[in-house]
């Protein structure tokens, strides 16, 4: 079988090796990887592929670039396929998007940016969290049970200097970060006295709020 040129659609018997009088494509091992499966798949070679999509590629379509994330190799074309590299990529690219839309290629100077970002990123999650365990309270013995603990858990001044709406509050603020499953400073004992100091201040207040010593304590503002 053969397309336009006359280049036929049976697949070389070595891919890997450039042809007599052809060349090598430089382009992202698993762009590579996808045209020689989409090639495979339509019982045709990479030149053809790239011959057809020629016709088809986008205006305006970005260049993958001669690596992406899984490295650089060298795709074999036949002679016919006269075009740059850059518009070979281009097409090939396409014709793999064509072929199944959840595909995408990177550009390699967009997957450098992105790489340095995410080191970036990283780079100052561990910060974050060094400083935070630095900060945080240290695990008690057993369970908290005495109100000064409570207070100082929750960075309270004193027991009469909060209700119960700023104890939920706070409560939220730093639940998140103590979660066992999801927190930043993940340890689930912090986690289990950080719900006994809320359920023990919440108590204080209810109890002051009700014998009516609330009034008597409080600081004047």
């Amino acid at each position: 079988m053969t397309v336009p040129d006359g280049l036929s659609c049976d697949a070389p018997d070595e891919p890997d090796t450039v042809l007599p009088s052809g060349r090598g494509l430089p382009c992202g091992a698993r762009l590579a990887g996808a045209v020689r499966a989409l090639a495979a798949a339509k019982r045709t070679d990479p030149s053809a592929l790239a011959l057809a999509a020629l016709l088809l590629v986008p205006d305006g379509a970005c260049d993958p670039g001669e690596c992406d994330v899984d490295g650089r190799v060298t795709l074999p074309l036949r002679p016919v396929v006269t075009a740059t590299d850059s518009a070979v990529r281009r097409a090939l690219a396409a014709a793999v998007a064509l072929a199944d839309p959840a595909f995408r290629i990177v550009p390699a100077a967009d997957v450098g940016r992105l790489e340095a970002a995410v080191e970036t990123l990283g780079y100052r999650n561990k910060t974050l969290a060094h400083a935070l365990k630095r900060l945080s309270f240290q695990p008690l013995d057993g369970r908290v049970t005495e109100l000064r603990d409570a207070v100082q858990m929750f960075g309270f001044v004193n027991e009469w200097c909060f209700d119960e709406e700023q104890v939920r509050r706070r409560f939220r603020e730093l639940a998140p970060v103590y979660h066992p499953d999801t927190g930043v400073v993940a340890c689930r004992e912090r986690m289990a006295q950080l719900i006994d100091a809320r359920n023990l201040l919440v108590r204080h207040v209810r109890t002051v709020y009700g014998s009516g010593a609330w009034m008597e304590r409080e600081p004047a503002r």
